[in-house]
């Protein structure tokens, strides 16, 4: 007889399929197996068990918690993983470092393409020196607006900036 291979959910450690109130937090399990108990004391919405009325889970990828207050308090199904994942959260530290640094090597190409100095850029995007140096060594993850600013100085949509080639 043919060994047969196990086949599992594609995106598993993304969907959520039960949550259980407990008195020290909200046990929840997903697809994977993977479970874990998210403390209310991280929730700061509801406290306690105390403070929780009722629990909700639409969709497999947030829960919605009703505190006593009658006030909905969504947990994406991201902040529950890293309770049951002890390495999700190292993964995602991982990913973050890695897209940063791309991100920051983007830059400084298309700036570079560009013909500008980094003192040029600083300028006329209007952001602070070490702001532009910590991104281009990607140390530092900038908001929007300063993206905004930078791909305007370049001449650029910033679209470039986050997945066009330089």
């Amino acid at each position: 007889m043919k060994a047969m291979k196990v086949v599992k959910v594609r995106n598993a450690e993304t969907m959520m399929v039960a949550v259980v109130p407990r008195d020290e937090g909200l046990s929840v399990e997903f697809a994977d197996g993977r479970s874990g108990v998210v403390p209310f004391k991280d929730i700061p919405e509801v406290g306690d068990r105390g403070g929780l009325y009722d629990v909700e889970l639409p969709n497999p990828y947030e829960i919605i918690l009703v505190n006593i207050r009658d006030e909905k308090v969504e947990i994406p199904w991201d902040f529950a993983r890293h309770y049951c994942d002890p390495n999700y959260r190292v993964r995602m530290e991982a990913l973050t470092a890695r897209s940063k640094r791309i991100l920051g090597d983007r830059v400084r190409e298309m700036r570079e393409s560009a013909g500008k100095t980094p003192g040029e850029l600083v300028e006329s995007a209007n952001i602070p020196p070490g702001d532009l140096e910590d991104i281009e060594r990607g140390k530092q993850a900038p908001r929007l607006a300063t993206l905004k600013a930078i791909a305007v100085a370049l001449g650029r949509p910033v679209e470039d900036l986050l997945a066009g080639a330089p």
